[in-house]
Order: structure tokens, then C-alpha cells, then sequence
């Protein structure tokens, strides 16, 4: 079974419907589901998922999102620790150079994200859920 971490767009994607992305990214979450993959989360992607989720739909919602998360992903813990091995990320952004780094110390071997580019210059692939095979 292979690891893979999921950036926090893919899931927002499918609870947010955005057109012509929720299809494929609901793919992944449906091989989570059937435990087809092992998939990984970090625990600052479940805050941002949530505070976008009440932002954008309503709390309740946001609960449940959260709850389904929780059932069908393993959260990687973020500490200080990893803020600073973060930093040592050969990427600009913080938050991404965090995932990248959270990726790497589960064991993934590729990132599901629909930015791609941002993930460019380290080790593990950066993988469209549209081109994401099992």
C-alpha cells in the first residue's frame, strides 16, 4: 500500500465542489476510504481545512469535515521541531516547505496536491490527483 501525503487543496477541493478539481481529488479521499492508500495529513492542514470550511460554509459543516478527516487520514503531528527542519525545506513558503517536510517524515512517497510547482526541489514527487495512480 503505498503512503502519500495530501496537501490541504485536494481536500478543499471536494468539500468546497470546485469546478473541475472535486472529481479527481474525491478519487484520492475514496482510496483512503477503501483503504487502497495509506494517506497522511498534517495537523496544521485539519486547522486550515477547518477555519476555511466555517469561512466558507458553516460551522457544522466544518465540524463534520473535520470528524472525516480525523476517521480517514493520519495527521502528522507538527511540533517545534519540525518548524524548524521546515525551514531547512528548499522552498519559499513556509506552510509548503512544513508539508514537504511533514511528507518526508511519514515516509511518503509522493505529495497529492494540485499545485505541484510548489513543491519543486526536494525529493519526494509532487503528484496532480488527476494523474495519481494507486
Amino acid at each position: 500500500m503505498k503512503t502519500v501525503f495530501v496537501d490541504s487543496n485536494v481536500i478543499l477541493d471536494v468539500l468546497l465542489q470546485n469546478e473541475g478539481l472535486w472529481e479527481d481529488s474525491f478519487k484520492i479521499i475514496r482510496l483512503a476510504e477503501r483503504s487502497k492508500i495509506k494517506a497522511c495529513v498534517s495537523a496544521s492542514s485539519v486547522t486550515d481545512i477547518f477555519y476555511i470550511a466555517r469561512k466558507r460554509l458553516t460551522i457544522p459543516v466544518a465540524r463534520a469535515a473535520t470528524q472525516n478527516i480525523l476517521n480517514l487520514f493520519e495527521v502528522v503531528g507538527v511540533d517545534s521541531g519540525d518548524l524548524w527542519e521546515a525551514m531547512d525545506v528548499p522552498i519559499s513558503d513556509f506552510e509548503d516547505a512544513l508539508q514537504a517536510w511533514c511528507a518526508k517524515k511519514t515516509g511518503a512517497e509522493a505529495i497529492i496536491t494540485q499545485n505541484i510547482d510548489d513543491f519543486k526541489n526536494i525529493d519526494i514527487p509532487a503528484i496532480k490527483p488527476s494523474e495519481f495512480e494507486a
